[in-house]
């Protein structure tokens, strides 16, 4: 069975990953079937991790003010850092490997085995929750840690920088695509992939990077997926008819045109002036189909004039019209890559 591997960031819920509360689309007949590897107080990791470093930092610093007070509240309001990351892996999906199926329960075994070589694979992101999901559609781990870098000659000697702690890992940045993080999470769905064939799958793709989405989130972007495809359909509803009327209006212009072409040849005509004034030359049915003629090219002449100026209305909205139905297209586009999640 072909799957595909998951990885993507994550808003970061502690409370939500260690069920303080539970969302809509959380089982709690299931709850008890996750499994918790690590749960330990942020601020707590904060003093072991940063304690020593810190006071080491402080000592050097002459000016109280210089001097930070609090690690923690420090990095918190930050606008450089976060206080932790949080990235979240699948194997495959609720279609093939869903929570309570015998490939759900092969997908958990290999996200347990991925769980407890995290660590090994990652030395400066120290790892404080994590927890294996089993209680939605389809089995996930949650991994929430601080990017700890070391031997650093600015600020503390250990500080918190994602930027320097995957650099030490090996992994630097190649332009805004291609970031540490970014080569990062390949690696890291890489080595998922490799345990995840010892347990008997087969990958057909390593997924992409999306944020995570929780089930508010997601109603809230199928919410707006629907309202742009009504408006997608509306736009090519009103689009499709300044097209018809387009056709319409070429298709009479056509046939004035004809008609003008069936009308009797003004060459055969040939009126003579009398000297009494009188006309010779010309029949009384000739003069009929000339009073016709006159009456008709004037009716016709302001209905061409009509659907001319409609015609170059139309036209002029049409491009508008298009222009709006593909941003309606675009942004349908963009909110069913959403919608997938």
């Amino acid at each position: 069975m072909g799957v595909t591997i998951s990885g993507m960031t994550g808003a970061g819920s502690i409370r939500h990953n260690n069920r303080s509360f539970s969302a809509a689309n959380v089982d709690r007949s299931r709850t008890e079937q996750n499994i918790v590897f690590c749960n330990e107080d942020l601020k707590q990791v904060y003093h072991m991790v940063f304690d020593e470093a810190l006071a080491a930092y402080n000592a050097k610093k002459t000016k109280t003010r210089d001097k930070i007070p609090d690690y923690y509240e420090h990095i918190r309001q930050s606008k450089q850092e976060k206080l932790f990351h949080e990235a979240i892996f699948q194997i495959g999906n609720m279609s093939d490997c869903g929570c309570g199926t015998p490939d759900g329960e092969r997908a958990a075994a290999a996200l347990k085995d991925f769980a407890e070589s995290f660590a090994e694979r990652n030395p400066h992101l120290r790892v404080f929750n994590m927890v294996l999901h089993m209680d939605e559609a389809t089995p996930h781990l949650h991994v929430d840690f601080i990017p700890v870098a070391t031997e650093q000659s600015r600020g503390l000697s250990t500080r918190v920088s994602m930027k320097q702690a995957l650099k030490q890992q090996g992994f630097v940045g190649v332009g805004r695509k291609q970031t540490e993080w970014a080569a990062w999470m390949e690696r890291e769905k890489e080595a998922l992939t490799e345990i995840a064939q010892r347990h008997d799958f087969e990958i057909i793709s390593l997924g992409t990077n999306r944020p995570h989405m929780d089930l508010p989130q997601f109603k809230e972007a199928a919410a707006r997926l629907e309202a742009v495809q009504q408006q997608t359909a509306a736009v090519e509803r009103e689009v499709a008819e300044l097209e018809r009327q387009r056709d319409a209006l070429k298709g009479t212009v056509r046939l004035l045109k004809e008609a003008d072409r069936v009308n009797a040849p003004l060459h055969d005509i040939q009126p003579e002036k009398t000297l009494t004034g009188a006309v010779k030359g010309v029949t009384v049915d000739q003069v009929e189909q000339l009073k016709k003629m006159a009456l008709r090219s004037v009716t016709d002449r302001h209905k061409v004039q009509e659907l001319t100026e409609e015609n170059t209305r139309l036209r002029s909205q049409v491009p508008s019209m298009k222009k709006r139905l593909e941003e309606a297209q675009r942004q349908q586009r963009l909110e069913q890559e959403n919608r997938r999640l």
